[in-house]
C-alpha cells in the first residue's frame, strides 16, 4: 500500500483497519485470502476471529489468521468430514518424518478444530472413527442439544457419531406447511436389481425411484430451494443431474447448489434431502462406509425428511449404514402409495403384493 507521500506504515495501514471495523464489525474472508488481505497486520492485530466448519480445515491453513489474532473461537465438528487434503499422503509422511513433526499433525488425519479441541479444557470423550470402541477422541465443549433435525436424521446422526450423546431438541412442525401436512414420511426405496451389473453405480430402478420421489413433491408443491440431493460419488451426482434437467425449474445454477457430493454439501441443510447411494462397488461402499463422518453429514443435511435410493441388501450390512437401516423404513406401496415400485406383471407375483 503506498500513499502520495511514499509506502503507508504499517501503523497507518492497521489504523486503517481500525477504523473501517468500527463501521463493519466482521469481515468475512477465506484462509487462502488472509495472507494477502492482512498482509500488513502483525502479530495479534486482530481482537477476534470466528473460524465456521472449523473440521474441514487443515490447522497449517488456520494458522495465518490466529497469529494475528488476540482471541479465536472455533466452531466445527471432528466427526463430520475431514478436511481435503490434495497432497498424496505418502508424501505427507515423508515431509514429516524430514522435519522431525509429531503424526498428528499430519494434515490428511487432523483439522483446526481438532487442535483447537486440544487445548480446550472442557469437553468430553466420543469413541474415535474406526476406533473400534477402544479408542476416544477429546471433544471440547461439545454443543449437545440437537435443534435442527427432526427423526429419523436425529437418531441415525446421533448413534453413528456421538455415541448417543446429544439431546433431541427439534420442535416437530407440519410439512410442506399447515395446510398440507403429510408429506411422505422419511423411508428408504430399496432398488435391489438382480439385472444389474455388479460393478454398476446406477440402475433403472433408481432412475425409477428418484423420479417418484421428485414426483411426490412437486405435487405438494416443495419447492426446489427447500430440497438438496446429494450423493457420496460423483457418477450418482452426473445421474441425478441428468434426470434433472428434463425437468421444470432445474437451472445449471441450481444444480450446482442442490445437486452434489456429500464433501460439498458440509455446512448446508435443507427441509428435504434425497441421499443416493445405488449399488457400487465393493470397494467403493467400504470407502463410504469407513469412517461415521460421510453418513454423519447426509443424515444431518435434511431438517424434515431423508429419501435414501439404493440397494438396501448392499449398504445394510455395512458398519454405520446399518443404524441407517434400522432406523429408517423401507417403503412399502401398500402402505405410502402404489405408484412405485411398479407393480409385478406377473399373477401369483400379484398375490403376494395384496395387503
Amino acid at each position: 500500500m503506498a500513499g502520495s507521500n511514499g509506502p503507508v506504515p504499517d501503523e497507518e495501514v492497521q489504523r486503517a483497519w481500525q477504523t473501517l471495523f468500527l463501521l463493519v464489525p466482521v469481515i468475512s474472508t477465506t484462509f487462502s485470502s488472509i495472507g494477502s488481505m492482512f498482509a500488513r497486520l502483525g502479530r495479534e492485530s486482530i481482537g477476534w476471529v470466528l473460524v465456521d466448519e472449523a473440521g474441514q480445515a487443515t490447522p497449517q491453513a488456520a494458522v495465518g489468521a490466529l497469529w494475528r489474532a488476540r482471541r479465536a473461537v472455533l466452531v466445527g465438528d471432528p466427526l463430520q468430514l475431514e478436511p481435503v487434503v490434495t497432497m498424496p499422503a505418502a508424501l505427507q509422511h515423508r515431509l514429516l518424518r524430514a522435519h522431525g513433526v509429531d503424526e498428528e499433525w499430519l494434515p490428511s488425519a487432523t483439522s483446526a478444530q481438532a487442535v483447537a479441541d486440544r487445548v480446550n479444557r472442557y469437553g468430553t470423550y466420543l469413541p474415535a472413527p474406526g476406533g473400534g470402541g477402544d479408542e476416544y477422541v477429546w471433544v471440547g465443549s461439545p454443543l449437545r442439544v440437537h435443534r435442527r433435525c427432526q427423526e429419523p436424521m436425529f437418531t441415525v446422526s446421533n448413534e453413528v457419531a456421538y455415541d448417543g450423546l446429544m439431546v433431541y431438541g427439534t420442535h416437530p412442525q407440519p410439512f410442506p406447511d399447515a395446510e398440507r401436512d403429510g408429506l411422505l414420511p422419511s423411508r428408504w426405496l430399496d432398488t435391489e436389481d438382480a439385472a444389474r451389473p455388479s460393478d454398476a453405480p446406477w440402475g433403472d430402478r433408481d432412475r425409477g425411484a428418484f423420479g417418484f420421489v421428485l414426483d411426490q413433491l412437486d405435487r405438494q408443491g416443495v419447492d426446489l430451494e427447500r430440497l438438496r440431493i446429494i450423493a457420496p460419488f460423483r457418477a450418482l451426482v452426473a445421474e441425478a443431474r441428468s434426470i434433472c434437467r428434463t425437468r421444470g425449474g432445474w437451472t445449471d445454477t441450481l444444480l450446482d447448489e442442490r445437486c452434489a457430493t456429500v464433501h460439498k454439501a458440509q455446512g448446508k441443510e435443507a427441509d428435504v434431502v434425497i441421499l443416493l447411494l445405488g449399488g457400487g462397488r465393493p470397494g467403493a461402499r467400504e470407502w463410504a462406509a469407513r469412517t461415521p463422518h460421510l453418513l454423519n453429514v447426509a443424515a444431518s443435511r435434511a431438517k424434515r425428511r431423508l429419501y435414501v435410493i439404493g440397494e438396501r441388501r448392499l449398504w445394510a450390512p455395512l458398519l454405520h449404514f446399518d443404524v441407517l437401516a434400522t432406523e429408517l423404513e423401507v417403503f412399502d406401496h401398500r402402505r405410502d402409495g402404489d405408484t412405485w415400485p411398479p407393480r409385478p406383471s406377473d399373477p401369483d407375483q400379484e398375490d403376494d403384493q395384496r395387503p
